[in-house]
């Protein structure tokens, strides 16, 4: 069956819960005001939840009024059209039938092998078509704007592949009834971007009505870290007084949708955004699934989910607040999934992959005491936390901040936190809190367990840098044991290593190992290279008096050269643009080559500068290899190893902070930098950065290779879940 919201079976008695839960095997909260909380439990226990005033514009800006709601509006008569999309009339078909929308395919049982599984992406099922006859695709911002302005019910609104769309200043109004959808996943790439570079109150999506589809984006804020640079730990209005950023500036929500129902979030990316990458309140029905939700981390704020409204009684709205978060992928947020505690907000977050990173405990649900100071025990309604894998082992998994009207229940999860005592907490008030039991019964959560325990640890890569995590096999292998070459000529990389005995390979990283052949060389002693131009890597090794080399690493050895020069001394690529790898040294006073790795040392030319100092890449694009330096100030290329030192582009980035790959596969090398919480490329080296994922693993952690034989570098990591 489909994903489908879980909450309409509530049990309304927490007596009868209370009765009902009090087999031995459960464990209940202590039932005590909590007087002396820890340094741990206390963490955040003075912050108070902030009601999130989306509608309410920047200081300064006028309120936007967002779209007219009545559908039979009749449009000025002297606006502007011009970039108002053709609308689809679905009634006329060629051949007179109405068209009608295919069945959704299951996601809510999605295989354990399938790189959609948690967070959505890769071949992701519950895409849609851009061909449909009721979807109008749109390229740029004013495209977009216009055509969901004239979107009615049943609409889509597609925006094209591969497309950003900077949005900055504005806020995008989601009529009733209307899908806005990209095609992040298929074919394993990365989908629209829709996104914003600076942090205003106005959310960047705003639902206007019930049944909003959003599906298949990257939907990304300008707020990726903790605190911004120019508030590094605190400020003078921090409402709580706590050491931290969290009100020094305007905070942002990526979607918002407010007294609406039936809002479904799926399959996209959520990053960047310091309040919250989905925010709802005072509606139902509520589905965010299969997204990477990641980097919305403020601190005293970043969740990735919050709910609001749902009984708050300063405001007139009389709504519950209800929302399924479920097969998500979350990391690098305060909290996955918060709260703000009135009585009538219910969540369910099961079967989510919460990883590691995270400056808050995961699941949250705060209480109303927090909210009104007047002694009022509720902390929401009902709250069910089960299925998930919860790897953050420094921080609780589950706080609750109050009594749950209904009840609260951590049950069937697997986690990295030691025992259910440091797993959950509730706060202030208590009662109607149950771990290691579901609502029906006995359902054990397990403690102390490792990624390994919870889920399968694989290689995965991302297109061009930038497309969403494809799993290939399933490996605990690490980056650093490993080498990434096309040892059978397919245009597709594999995956090497040396076990000691024997050369393995794993064809274009998805199949189990398999032998190349006997060897014992270790990996810091072995070059790789196509030395024979047949398409297929080659194996290199420097024995201090000659060189050899392992056709396609099948081959037993065979002298390439006689030389004295170590492994250590050489630096490999195509100065000549023949297909063969060529062999390249620096002396101190000249760069040498010899070609194929099979000539006698000739010059390139004549330089001083050290072979550490020296990088690789074809940043022209015309097949032969450059060679890079950085001084400092700007990065500097000789083409083809043969010219003088031209300037390349002007930054400070040092040779250590840099890598180079081929991104966009346009045959030239472009330049990659992790800065913070962002990977930066500069196209080609010559342009300027521009982020290309929100991201912190360090460059040591990467490898780059065509893991898709599209031409273009992706970006391989291991130990993916």
């Amino acid at each position: 069956m489909r994903l489908a919201m879980r909450l309409s079976v509530l049990l309304t008695a927490s007596a009868v819960l209370a009765a009902a839960c009090g087999d031995d095997d459960v464990t209940i909260l202590d039932a005590t005001r909590d007087d002396a909380a820890t340094t741990e439990d206390r963490a955040d226990s003075d912050v108070a939840f902030e009601t999130f005033p989306d509608e309410t514009p920047p200081d300064g800006a006028e309120a936007d009024a967002g779209p007219d709601p009545g559908l039979d509006a009749v449009p000025d008569a002297d606006a502007d059209v011009s970039d108002v999309p053709d609308v689809p009339d679905v009634s006329d078909s060629s051949d007179g039938e109405v068209w009608t929308m295919p069945p959704r395919p299951d996601t809510d049982s999605p295989p354990a092998g399938v790189s959609w599984r948690y967070g959505g992406g890769c071949d992701y099922p519950d895409l849609v078509d851009p061909a449909w006859p009721i979807v109008t695709v749109v390229r740029t911002r004013a495209e977009l704007e216009a055509a969901l302005a004239a979107a009615a019910p049943g609409a889509i609104v597609y925006v094209a592949d591969g497309v950003e769309i900077d949005l900055t200043g504005t806020t995008l109004h989601v009529p009733a009834g209307v899908w806005l959808a990209g095609g992040r996943g298929r074919d394993c790439a990365p989908g629209a971007r829709l996104y914003t570079t600076e942090t205003v109150r106005a959310p960047l999506l705003r639902v206007e009505g019930d049944d909003v589809r959003i599906t298949g984006l990257r939907i990304h804020g300008a707020d990726p870290d903790q605190c911004p640079a120019e508030w590094p730990d605190a400020c003078t209005g921090d409402i709580a007084g706590d050491t931290n950023c969290r009100d020094c500036m305007p905070v942002s929500n990526g979607i918002s949708v407010s007294g609406h129902d039936r809002l479904e979030v799926d399959n996209c990316e959520l990053a960047g955004w310091s309040y919250a990458a989905v925010y709802v309140a005072d509606g139902v029905g509520h589905r965010v699934h299969h997204n990477d939700d990641h980097h919305t981390q403020r601190q005293g704020l970043g969740y990735g989910v919050v709910l609001n409204g749902g009984g708050d009684p300063r405001t007139p709205i009389d709504a519950d607040t209800a929302v399924e978060i479920a097969w998500n992928r979350f990391d690098y947020n305060r909290h996955a999934v918060a709260g703000s505690g009135f009585p009538r907000q219910d969540y369910v977050a099961r079967h989510n992959l919460v990883l590691s990173h995270s400056i808050g405990h995961i699941f949250d649900m705060h209480g109303m005491d927090e909210q009104m100071h007047d002694g009022n025990v509720w902390a929401g309604r009902d709250i069910r936390v089960h299925d998930n894998t919860v790897l953050c082992d420094d921080q609780y998994s589950f706080v609750v901040r109050g009594r749950p009207a209904t009840g609260a229940w951590l049950f069937s999860n697997c986690l990295a936190r030691a025992s259910a005592e440091e797993a959950a907490l509730q706060r202030y008030y208590f009662g109607n809190f149950w771990v290691d039991r579901s609502p029906t019964g006995s359902a054990p959560n397990r403690y102390g367990r490792t990624a390994a325990d919870c889920e399968t640890v694989r290689w995965c890569t991302a297109r061009g840098g930038a497309g969403p995590w494809r799993y290939l096999a399933a490996s605990s292998t690490t980056l650093s044991t490993l080498a990434l070459h096309d040892f059978d000529g397919d245009g597709v990389a594999d995956v090497f290593r040396p076990n000691g005995s024997a050369w393995q390979w794993s064809r274009s990283g998805t199949s189990s190992w398999a032998t190349l052949r006997a060897a014992t060389d270790a990996l810091a002693a072995l070059g790789f290279g196509d030395f024979d131009g047949d398409g297929r890597t080659d194996v290199f090794r420097a024995t201090g008096s000659e060189w050899q080399w392992s056709r396609s690493g099948t081959e037993p050895w065979a002298r390439l050269n006689t030389s004295s020069y170590a492994l250590g001394q050489l630096r490999f690529g195509d100065f000549d643009g023949d297909g063969r790898t060529d062999v390249f040294t620096a002396t101190g006073s000249e760069w040498r080559w010899s070609r194929s790795g099979s000539s006698g040392w000739a010059t390139l030319q004549a330089s001083t500068a050290a072979l550490a100092s020296l990088a690789f890449g074809d940043f022209d694009g015309d097949g032969r290899t450059d060679v890079f330096r950085a001084t400092g100030s700007e990065w500097q290329w000789s083409r083809s190893g043969t010219e003088p030192w031209a300037r390349l582009n002007t930054s400070s980035y040092t040779l250590d902070r840099l890598a180079f790959a081929d991104f966009d596969g346009d045959g030239r090398t472009d330049i990659l930098s992790a800065q913070g919480n962002r990977w930066m490329v500069s196209w080609s080296g010559s342009g300027g950065w521009r982020p290309i994922r929100i991201a912190s693993e360090p460059l040591s952690d990467l490898g780059f290779a065509d893991f898709d034989g599209d031409g273009a570098d992706d970006v391989f990591r291991t130990g993916c879940l």
